[in-house]
């Protein structure tokens, strides 16, 4: 399943509290890491889609005010949230961190649940 991205701050509002859990990518696209973290990050969206989790991207260039709203800092920043808020995240990180970032989200999920 391929990540959508977000287009403005209105759009981001909507997809954060639609009730779904949803991962964002704040990313650059100069930066290096972000670019070899996302083929990781489209794998991920394969296999989570399947269990309800939406992915979304964010170009921290072109979205200055949902950067400063999320206070991402570096790049990239993965983020987790549920109903509106943050319940997870990871910053700088490579694809190992992604996948214990979604990891330790599920395992949450299944002790809740």
């Amino acid at each position: 399943m391929p990540f959508n991205p977000i287009d403005d701050a209105q759009d981001f509002t909507r997809i954060i509290n639609s009730g779904k859990t949803v991962l964002i990518d704040f990313h650059a696209d100069w930066s290096g890491l972000c670019r070899s973290t996302s083929q990781q990050f489209s794998e991920l969206s394969d296999t989570f889609f399947r269990i309800g989790v939406d992915f979304y991207r964010v170009n921290v260039d072109e979205l200055e005010d949902v950067v400063m709203e999320a206070d991402v800092r570096v790049v990239p920043t993965y983020m987790v949230f549920k109903d509106g808020k943050k319940v997870g995240h990871a910053t700088g990180v490579d694809g190992l961190s992604l996948h214990k970032l979604m990891g330790s989200y599920m395992t949450r999920c299944e002790v809740v649940a």
